[in-house]
């Protein structure tokens, strides 16, 4: 029979495994946060997940312990909330959180405030990195909100866990130093410019990459997107908020050329200027051995979709001519070098908020809450 104390024996080496993983791929640099991920138990605050069929996998059934254990010390996402079969929360990728949580560049005794509390773990590193006085965590579901608490505990920490809609921040306790968000921002809500310190700053997923956004007066701000992509869900507002629309009737009909290839729905920068240009799109693939796109269906909440088939063609159907949308935002990425997101920047004012490619008077979007 395994104990408590065998399980977090066990579990410390495989932390420890996991932390050299993050250090040897050039993920976990800062001691001060190595310390961090090397403390903190991501078992803990992760005592189960969904698989992708649905099936829970828990420490507490022995069918999945294995499986389980071995899964929350591995660099991969979990999932760890469902909605009506839908998944809603998760723990993100540990090289990810990582990769975040030095990009925040915080010193000692400032506080942070996160937007989506999630499991609770990464709360827990910003505590035992900063303190449990400097950090406060908030999510829109009590039952979300309530099991982060209790881990947190489990972990030895207890900052403030808040329930309500992350947009609005928490004025409770601002300013803050730094904002975190660990889910999608359609924009940046205005509520949280206005809790940063002076001198403050964001950091958040835009679109599908991460934007460093610094506070430049009560209600503006301006920033950078990092290199690389960064997927996570979407900022929730309600409990039935954040769910991917569901896909309408394929389009019929003969299909059209398009110049668009199946290559470029893999190519992340291109995904990540339709992230920006075309937001709210839900995908489905069709792969081949290689695990290369050979095909794809794209819709919008709003009940537009193309089919983009094996043989190169694409139909469309619903309101909007999403393919043509899809096939302008190519012919700029392609005129514009293929640019990645560390080419783009965002600037915020109480009237709008514009994401533009390589200077702030360059070719933009903009952004819609």
């Amino acid at each position: 029979m395994t104990t408590e104390t065998d399980l977090d024996q066990e579990a410390a080496q495989r932390r420890a495994t996991l932390v050299q993983i993050l250090v040897d791929a050039g993920d976990l640099t800062d001691p001060a946060w190595r310390d961090a991920f090397e403390k903190v138990a991501r078992h803990t605050c992760v005592p189960y997940f969904y698989d992708h069929t649905g099936r829970k996998i828990t420490g507490d059934d022995p069918e999945t312990r294995e499986q389980w254990l071995s899964a929350v010390h591995e660099n991969r996402p979990l999932v760890t909330h469902r909605t009506d079969g839908t998944a809603t929360s998760s723990s993100s990728q540990p090289s990810m959180m990582a990769t975040m949580l030095e990009a925040l560049q915080v010193d000692d005794g400032m506080r942070v405030l996160e937007v989506g509390a999630g499991t609770g773990y990464n709360a827990a590193l910003l505590a035992h990195r900063l303190g449990d006085e400097n950090i406060v965590t908030i999510d829109v579901s009590a039952e979300i909100t309530q099991p982060a608490r209790e881990r947190l505990a489990a972990t030895g920490h207890n900052p403030l866990v808040v329930t309500g809609d992350g947009s609005f921040g928490w004025p409770g306790k601002a300013p803050y130093d730094r904002i975190i968000a660990t889910c999608q921002l359609p924009a940046v809500p205005l509520a949280l410019v206005r809790q940063l310190t002076e001198d403050g700053l964001i950091l958040a997923p835009l679109g599908n990459a991460l934007a460093r956004i610094r506070r430049t007066g009560e209600r503006t701000a301006e920033g950078a997107f990092l290199p690389g992509g960064a997927f996570f869900m979407p900022l929730r507002r309600g409990l039935s908020d954040g769910q991917p629309a569901m896909r309408p009737a394929l389009p019929t009909g003969d299909g059209r050329p398009t110049h668009v290839p199946a290559a470029a729905i893999a190519n992340n920068d291109f995904r990540f200027l339709l992230s920006i240009a075309v937001p709210h799109l839900t995908w489905q693939y069709d792969l081949d051995d290689n695990r290369k796109p050979t095909g794809a269906r794209v819709w919008t909440p709003d009940g537009s979709i193309a089919s983009l088939r094996a043989d190169g063609t694409v139909a469309e159907a619903g309101p909007r001519a999403l393919w043509t949308e899809l096939e302008r935002e190519y012919d700029t990425f392609l005129g514009a070098h293929e640019p990645g997101p560390d080419r783009y920047g965002v600037t915020i004012s109480e009237d709008t908020q514009r994401v533009w490619l390589d200077a702030p008077d360059g070719q933009g979007w903009n952004l819609t809450p």
